[in-house]
């Protein structure tokens, strides 16, 4: 079971991508990528193990628009 969005491995795979262990320890890659990328991060807040993170800017249209009031 994923432990961001708890579903199971139906959707895609689970992965272990770091030092946690059992149930804590699985995550879609999907919701690991959108988790570092909304928390603004680069570890594992539970075992700290830091992740090679790669942050791409996003266009500037991309900004502008989800921009509340704008």
């Amino acid at each position: 079971m994923c432990r961001i969005c708890h579903e199971g491995s139906s959707q895609e795979d689970l992965l272990s991508p770091c030092e946690c262990m059992g149930t804590l320890g699985t995550i879609h890659r999907s919701c690991l990528e959108h988790w570092l990328s909304s928390s603004n991060t680069n570890f594992c807040e539970l075992c700290h193990f830091r992740f090679a993170v790669e942050r791409k800017p996003r266009p500037l249209v991309e900004c502008i628009v989800q921009q509340p009031g704008w």
